[in-house]
């Protein structure tokens, strides 16, 4: 019984070390910083960071992981969910793991914990119970990502109509096409600012034309309103179409989305406390009226 407790101890602080050590900030590199200029391979290695053992398997761990989940042709959507949050394959695959190693080993510390005190769990049941918080932790997680996805998309758009007004100022004020979309995104150090401004750089350094840098960030991350974008700005820069009357149209329609999505959100959020409302009503009635029944039915 004292090996097992051991085991278990050490299991947990082993869990407990990976996810202090995961969810640290890490200072990127520059061979990661000047990968998003170009399409191609850096081949100058990083030079190995100074760290503990603990560090090495972690980076081996978020590798294997990161790469099978890579492999999967199923998960293009959390990788553009990772793409608009900020998270690397290796980083999201090492929160996964710990999630469902927490989730899987939070059943057999109870079982230990109760063994300990007396108490026989039976072991089939323990183990059926560890193998759902597993999977209770995988899927939890997936979830987790796909909201903070969903609220960074929001921030994202909030965002670009902000920079389609603006580009649609610059150019009333005379400017052309490429420079009007470069000074307006130089304007706010927003998110959704800086990825333009990014892409915008990108462009400008490895000679694709702005619009096409435009619609690869917007299928990188998920957002479709910039390749609708992007084929208008494609069509402003190589036939000469004034395009500045359907940037604000677009803009209002961006805004007008986002106000309907805000409201549809308090309305769903009123739905739902409706219900515990109605609950507390009732609640409230029974605690007036209970003592008037207890004096009747006393008289009679």
């Amino acid at each position: 019984m004292t090996t097992d407790l051991v085991l278990l101890g050490l299991c947990a602080g082993l869990g407990l070390v990976l996810i202090a050590t995961g969810l640290a900030p890490r200072r990127s590199s520059l061979v990661d910083e000047m990968r998003q200029y170009g399409p191609g391979t850096v081949l100058v290695r990083p030079a190995e960071a100074a760290g503990g053992h603990t560090t090495e398997l972690l980076a081996i761990v978020g590798s294997c992981l990161g790469g099978i989940a890579a492999s999967d042709e199923h998960l293009g959507r959390q990788r553009r969910d990772l793409a608009i949050t900020d998270r690397t394959a290796e980083r999201h695959a090492v929160v996964v793991a710990v999630t469902a190693l927490l989730g899987t080993i939070t059943p057999l510390l109870i079982a230990g914990l109760a063994a300990w005190m007396g108490w026989r769990l039976p072991t089939d049941e323990v183990l059926a119970v560890a193998g759902v918080g597993g999977l209770g932790g995988v899927l939890s997680s997936r979830a987790e990502l796909h909201r903070s996805a969903g609220r960074a998309r929001e921030q994202f758009l909030r965002g670009l109509s902000c920079w389609l007004e603006l580009v649609a100022l610059a150019q009333a004020g005379g400017m052309g096409v490429e420079s009007a979309l470069e000074a307006a995104g130089r304007i706010s150090p927003d998110s959704a600012f800086v990825r333009i401004r990014h892409a915008l750089d990108r462009s400008r350094h490895s000679g694709v034309t702005p619009w096409a840098e435009l619609a690869r960030l917007g299928s990188e991350i998920g957002v479709d309103e910039l390749d609708e974008l992007a084929a208008s700005l494609g069509l402003a820069g190589t036939e000469g179409a004034r395009i500045r009357s359907s940037l604000t149209a677009k803009s209002e329609s961006l805004r007008r989305r986002q106000m309907s999505m805000a409201a549809s959100r308090a309305n769903s959020t009123t739905e739902r406390l409706f219900l515990p409302s109605i609950v507390l009503m009732i609640g409230f009635l029974i605690f007036v009226m209970f003592p008037a029944g207890v004096s009747l039915a006393h008289v009679v």
